[in-house]
């Protein structure tokens, strides 16, 4: 569960987020519990502390709400801020507090939803990362349940209603877990890290690429097929993540 603060001193706009929210926690199946204030000196004086996201007004009477952001950077760096005002004069001093977004009220879902797809997956990687800094997942092995660090997932196969985890090591093939699960849930897990689906089959960790041609997908050591379904938005997903590392696409 994920907890969300809305700060704005209008009711009527707390309303709007809450609704807004509560809709994409149920499209998204995740949980969030909603605390809501009525201007920034009643933020201040519930001692907030443990917010995952806080959405934020800036006109408010009093302290405004990028006032309040300064105040907030001050003892909490990593809390996510959104602010959901009409002052679009205002947007460029998000980068002061490092704002996540900026949304224009009215709120429209298509924003909303944006912003809080972008804001989840930092949350989720904060929490899925151990204290070496290394991203790792639990993997519900045949043999029981595996710790795995995500980087080293090449990978991952579904087959005979079963998952294979094709782990690398030093670039190289390392090993091969045989899990239960179902894709889709795999894929919702480590969609966040760079994993793309190629085709009904393989989910692909897109930095593991060394080339695409054609409908091959071309790995260390393997090369798998990239269906017509799944293509364009794989090449799409891929094409983001190319840096200057002489992968090649043909």
């Amino acid at each position: 569960m994920y907890k969300v603060s809305i700060v704005d001193d209008e009711s009527a706009a707390c309303d709007a987020i809450e609704k807004q929210l509560l809709e994409y926690g149920s499209e998204h199946d995740v949980e969030f519990s909603a605390e809501r204030y009525l201007g920034a000196e009643a933020y201040m004086a519930a001692h907030d502390e443990d917010s995952d996201i806080i959405f934020l007004d800036i006109d408010m009477p009093g302290i405004n709400g990028m006032d309040l952001a300064r105040e907030i950077r001050k003892t909490r760096p990593n809390v996510i801020l959104i602010f959901c005002t009409n002052l679009e004069q205002f947007a460029l001093n998000g980068y002061e507090v490092e704002a996540c977004g900026y949304i224009i009220k009215p709120v429209r879902k298509y924003s909303f939803d944006f912003y809080m797809d972008k804001s989840l997956k930092w949350l989720w990687r904060k929490r899925k990362t151990d204290a070496d800094g290394e991203a790792k997942i639990y993997v519900k092995a045949v043999d029981g349940r595996r710790k795995v660090c995500v980087r080293d997932i090449c990978y991952v196969e579904v087959g005979r209603h079963k998952l294979f985890y094709h782990v690398y090591k030093n670039g190289a093939p390392a090993e091969v877990i045989q899990a239960r699960g179902s894709m889709q849930e795999t894929e919702a897990q480590l969609a966040p890290f760079g994993f793309v689906r190629s085709s009904i089959s393989y989910l692909v960790n897109l930095a593991y690429i060394t080339e695409i041609r054609g409908n091959e997908v071309y790995l260390p050591e393997m090369v798998l097929f990239m269906s017509r379904n799944y293509k364009k938005p794989f090449i799409e997903a891929f094409m983001r993540s190319v840096s200057e590392d002489g992968v090649a696409v043909k």
